[in-house]
């Protein structure tokens, strides 16, 4: 062999190796990642109607369950097993699920479904720290958060990393747990543990990946959607934010309206981060009703080149529309059909039935259990003013937020009596008055929002359903008001009290501030309360179901009585309302209305001293309240 023959062997091995170093080393070529995320699926385990605009009408729907997310993840699996399925928090708390198996279920769940990490939401921590440790070793993934020191909680220190890096093919993908800040005013009790600044911490863990040479990130936050894009351009290094906490729904805005269900932002909403590049930020709605997936390309220098990226919210495919059902094959379901899949988002999936099969025994101890007595009525608890099931549902709220001052609730928030007659109260009975499922909400609001909260929330009543005996109007806890119906829109409310720490009723002043919990749908401005959704200060939604609340403060009480407390006082309700409906036939109430307050100065002073009771009887057929 001559020494030429040598020189070009070596200098074709020579090559050889160069090549294999470019294709494992800092040569190596474009990587792709099968992104999907759920969060904010609060023990929702089984699928719940939901209305949408579907053929322009509004439609009943089945959303969600994890049968359904099982389906759909299996149909991604099938393009990409190796897809990375990540859990923004809040896995527990919303329905019975949560209150019969303590959490169990839904982590069993969550593993079924092939959960690759999950952050810790504030909820987690809603029956404290004793039950997370069983939580996360039942978890066949683990739980991430860069910013809460568990290092005084021993039992739950161990368990938990800032981080997962996830070997993906011949590549690496790191993946930072975060958890919002305000968990400890938002939750039952953070034990020990001490959440530290999520940004700071957040820019510390991508500070140490990116020295460990790892140049793929995604933040798992659940933080909401406003803090991840605030977040997105304060620190450099982060690919993409996966959230959850804010239950914000993303997507096309033409298409999602189109079916009632109009998005905050694009999904993904793209930020362009402290460094310049750009940064997509997720988050898929809420209660395993939105499922999101994106495919990112990344390039050798780990910025995404290029992504495609889309949702589904899985549909069952059965209807109802003014409370009957659809008939499959009628003109108006193929509308239905038509309309689902026009949205390009909303589709009918079908349930896995292994995955339904698993749950039907659990779906059974919770059916079963909506038979139980929670409590027993010394009377009739009959929808009412100052009475029935309205206040008392107004005070399980402050109960169980009890970081609250005052709480308010829309009248139709209340949908029937609790009980007719003194008896067993049932857990049915319960979620027959209240069957929304809407989640208790934090919001501060200063005096002066308060009382236009009040004010436009009468107004939206008087507006919509006219003059009432007794007058529908919202009900209240921790506050009082006399009302004048008869007064212009913006003065009818006056004397706004509020209790303070000792329980005596003070002036409500403008400029202060007052903690309120609601619900959810009062907190984004349902029934007219839009002076609610837009105050600007502290916000949170509690996770926490109105039912459950409510459920819960009547087991604590045990024997249930009408509350008694005069929380509304409304001025003007028999002389200038209630007596100008009667026909001529009636005159003589009306006279005998008249002789009664002409002993009082004013018809304010009858309703306190001279009435003989909230339902008093006039002669007559009428039933006056005040």
């Amino acid at each position: 062999m001559t020494k030429r023959t040598i020189a070009c062997r070596s200098f074709v091995t020579l090559m050889l190796l160069i090549l294999l170093a470019a294709c494992s080393g800092e040569y190596r070529s474009d990587f792709t990642l099968t992104l999907v995320h759920l969060n904010d699926t609060h023990s929702h385990l089984e699928p719940l109607s939901v209305n949408l605009t579907l053929g322009g009408q509004k439609t009943a729907a089945e959303l969600g369950g994890f049968a359904r997310l099982k389906t759909v993840l299996d149909q991604y699996r099938s393009a990409d097993p190796g897809l990375l399925l990540l859990h923004g928090g809040d896995a527990v708390q919303g329905t019975l699920y949560f209150t019969l198996f303590n959490g169990t279920v839904e982590y069993d769940f969550l593993n079924l479904l092939g959960v690759d990490a999950m952050t810790f939401g504030n909820h987690e921590f809603d029956r404290g720290t004793a039950p997370l440790p069983g939580w996360i070793t039942r978890s066949r993934f683990p739980w991430l958060s860069a910013n809460i020191d568990f290092s005084a909680e021993p039992t739950i220190a161990p368990l938990v990393r800032p981080y997962l890096i996830k070997q993906i093919g011949n590549d690496q993908v790191a993946v930072i747990g975060v958890t919002t800040e305000t968990t400890p005013d938002t939750t039952l009790d953070v034990g020990k543990a001490m959440f530290r600044d999520a940004v700071a911490s957040t820019r510390q863990q991508v500070q140490e990946l990116t020295a460990r040479g790892i140049n793929k990130i995604i933040l798992l936050s659940h933080l909401g959607y406003e803090q991840d894009r605030a977040l997105a351009a304060q620190v450099a290094g982060i690919d993409v934010i996966v959230g959850g906490h804010s239950h914000t729904l993303l997507g096309e805005q033409e298409r999602l309206s189109a079916i009632g269900l109009p998005p905050t932002g694009p999904y993904p909403t793209e930020v362009q981060g402290s460094d310049g590049k750009r940064v997509l930020v997720t988050q898929a709605w809420q209660w395993g009703h939105e499922i999101g997936r994106m495919r990112l390309r990344f390039n050798r220098d780990g910025e995404i080149i290029a992504y495609t990226a889309d949702t589904v919210l899985p549909v069952g495919d059965r209807f109802s529309r003014n409370g009957l059902p659809v008939p499959p094959g009628s003109q108006a379901y193929q509308e239905i059909v038509a309309a689902l899949a026009q949205s390009k988002t909303a589709r009918i999936i079908p349930e896995d039935p292994a995955t339904a099969a698993l749950l039907a025994p659990y779906t059974k101890q919770v059916n079963d259990y909506r038979t139980v007595t929670v409590a027993t009525a010394v009377e009739p608890i009959t929808i009412g003013l100052n009475s029935g099931p309205g206040p008392l549902a107004a005070d399980s709220m402050p109960a169980a937020v009890p970081k609250s001052r005052v709480a308010l609730l829309n009248y139709g928030g209340v949908r029937r009596d609790l009980v007719t007659a003194a008896g067993p109260i049932s857990v049915g009975d319960v979620l027959e008055v209240m069957p929304f499922a809407n989640t208790l909400t934090l919001v501060d609001v200063s005096g002066a929002e308060l009382a236009q909260a009040l004010e436009d929330g009468i107004d939206f009543l008087l507006t919509k359903y006219g003059q009432h005996d007794p007058p529908y109007l919202p009900y209240v806890a921790g506050m009082r008001f006399k009302v004048r119906l008869s007064a212009a829109k913006g003065q009818r409310v006056s004397e706004l009290q509020v209790k303070d720490a000792a329980g005596v009723y003070q002036s409500v002043q403008p400029a202060a501030v007052y903690r309120m919990v609601t619900n959810a749908f009062v907190a984004g401005g349902g029934d007219g309360f839009a002076a609610v959704k837009n105050a600007a200060g502290f916000r949170n939604d509690t996770g926490i179901i109105d039912s459950d609340a409510f459920r819960d403060y009547l087991q604590r009480l045990g024997t249930v009585a009408n509350p008694t407390e005069q929380r509304i006082l409304v001025l003007d309700s028999i002389t200038t309302l209630s007596l100008l409906r009667f026909g001529s036939a009636d005159n003589y109430c009306l006279r005998a209305a008249r002789l009664q307050i002409k002993r009082f100065r004013n018809i304010e002073e009858y309703l306190l001293r001279g009435s003989p009771g909230p339902a008093s009887s006039l002669p007559g057929r009428r039933q006056i309240r005040a």
